[in-house]
């Protein structure tokens, strides 16, 4: 059996440098997961209050949990990912000099 076959299976190509949980990635647009993370924990906040005056959405908001933390974390990494320069402004700055 010719096991460079199955090499793919474990060739993720190179690692990518210091990807942490709270490095944000460079092609995302964390304004827009933020603001679907405030949707739906906002929805699961109305939810959650509603499971006490009615009987038909009893339990609704459990679903909607995870999308708490989510939240948070999607806070923090918009925050970092505000924080860096944009490359696009980098390189109209060096456009100009030229």
């Amino acid at each position: 059996m010719n096991l460079n076959q199955f090499k793919w299976l474990t060739d993720f190509g190179e690692p990518t440098k210091n990807m942490g949980v709270l490095t944000p990635s460079p092609t995302i647009n964390y304004n827009f997961v933020a603001g679907v993370y405030a949707f739906f924990t906002v929805l699961c906040a109305l939810l959650s209050v509603l499971h006490f005056y009615t009987a038909q959405l009893e339990g609704f908001y459990i679903v909607l949990v995870p999308f708490v933390p989510c939240f948070f974390w999607s806070l923090m990494v918009r925050h970092r990912w505000l924080q860096q320069p944009k490359a696009d402004d980098d390189a109209d700055e060096s456009k100009k000099d030229k």
